[in-house]
């Protein structure tokens, strides 16, 4: 109840601010990247309703003076465009569901995924709930998490971590023929029986190795992952982030992100991608797919809009006493043309 008015409150106080606010555009390119107040305080600018993550830089005058210097914004780059490659035929998607919530719910939620086209040989549970339930997972993969790091109340200030999950998926996949991770929360369900080769042929088509939603560089912006983390302590190399609750990778990119541990420390939405991309590993954006993947329930389609929009899987679903949005649409996974 507090959270949801906390929530409330937020959204009035960026609807106030974006409404006596200025348009912001981007300064290199005239883009219009928003609106809100800009105010000056005791040496610090503070943007107040405006969501963008942008660089503050200082503008070219042609007039020399001393005291008025104009100071403008500008988006990080986007991550590099890399040329198509061929579809692999012959690959092997091992989808990973992580789930905390009560058997009953897990069973409910692995359904939806065999009704999505994937075989229990390719269905991988990690349970994050308590272990007294472990065992009555009706999942014939599944593994449980020891640690808590997965498990945080404020997921951004508490840095919480996936590192277990890849490091027990990874020994997993030790035996297994599996060529790509397709990694799931929960509450990120399929609205489509032939997500896996849509994942696969966006992938090919980007010519990446890793695909994330809401992937973008963050280095030296006002992104608040970067700002609040590692701003003063992170050297001149590109950072990157990307929403934590799905994302599709190589299977050597995810092992070799599992075994690198040197941003370990990091929140997991700026962890996953940066350290791939440091490894040299190709990281794409899922594009058109990111409107129906958010962050807060509010901000995402319904699920009719979304399935008439041509939605691959939705996020976050989780609205309901049973823990998933009983509205008839989940009861068959509708197959797009």
């Amino acid at each position: 109840m507090f959270r949801a008015f906390k929530q409330a409150l937020r959204n009035a106080g960026v609807a106030f601010f974006r409404m006596i606010g200025s348009e912001i555009r981007d300064c290199r390119t005239g883009r219009k990247l928003g609106r809100g107040l800009v105010v000056a305080w005791e040496g610090r600018v503070w943007t107040l309703g405006f969501e963008s993550h942008v660089i503050p830089v200082p503008l070219p005058q042609k007039r020399l003076t001393y005291w008025c210097q104009e100071i403008g914004w500008t988006v990080p780059d986007e991550p590099s465009v890399y040329p198509s490659s061929p579809l692999d035929e012959k690959a092997r998607v091992l989808l990973v569901v992580m789930e905390h919530r009560s058997p009953e719910i897990a069973a409910r939620i692995l359904e939806l995924w065999r009704a999505a086209g994937f075989a229990d040989e390719d269905l991988l549970l990690i349970y994050g709930g308590p272990s007294v339930e472990f065992n009555r997972l009706t999942a014939k993969n599944k593994i449980l998490l020891a640690g808590k790091a997965h498990r945080t109340r404020d997921h951004q200030r508490d840095r919480q971590s996936y590192r277990e999950v890849f490091d027990r998926v990874s020994a997993w996949l030790r035996d297994a023929p599996h060529t790509h991770v397709l990694f799931h929360e929960g509450d990120h369900l399929p609205l489509c029986s032939d997500l896996s080769r849509r994942v696969l042929e966006r992938l090919a088509q980007r010519g990446a190795d890793v695909l994330g939603y809401h992937l973008g560089r963050i280095d030296g912006s006002t992104h608040p992952h970067w700002t609040s983390c590692v701003s003063c302590t992170y050297p001149s190399e590109p950072a990157y982030s990307m929403l934590g609750t799905g994302h599709f990778w190589k299977r050597a990119a995810w092992e070799a992100v599992s075994a690198d541990a040197s941003l370990a420390n990091w929140y997991l939405e700026m962890d996953l991608p940066t350290t791939a991309a440091r490894l040299g590993f190709r990281l794409a954006d899922f594009g058109d797919q990111n409107r129906f993947v958010q962050s807060v329930e509010s901000r995402r389609p319904s699920i009719q809009k979304a399935l008439a929009e041509g939605a691959w899987s939705l996020h976050p679903v989780k609205n309901d006493a049973s823990g998933i949005e009983t509205t008839g649409v989940f009861g068959s996974i509708p197959r797009h043309p």
